[in-house]
């Protein structure tokens, strides 16, 4: 698989924190609601049946995780719990 470059001068849709307020205090990654033009990050820690875990990619409705073995597993975002007012969350930009 490779991956070619786009035409010159091409504008990549730059990515900005978003501003929105997030409540405080552990809820399932699912229940996190994201507004049409914000994405969520990876690269963030989350507890999964007790255990925290380091969250490597995020998925429509799963994400890949790293376990104690450094072994990448899936887990649902409904079994996931997270701090919604500390996750990666940016706003799409333009240009």
């Amino acid at each position: 698989m490779t991956i070619k470059p786009g035409p010159p001068g091409a504008v990549r849709a730059r990515l900005v924190l978003s501003t929105k307020p997030r409540p405080s205090g552990p809820r399932r990654l699912s229940e996190v609601e994201l507004d049409e033009d914000e994405v969520l990050i990876d690269g963030f820690n989350a507890t999964l049946e007790g255990v925290s875990v380091r969250i490597t990619a995020v998925l429509e409705r799963t994400c890949v995780y790293v376990d104690q073995d450094g072994d990448r597993r899936l887990a649902k975002k409904k079994d996931l719990w997270v701090e919604a007012d500390k996750l990666p969350i940016r706003r799409r930009g333009i240009g």
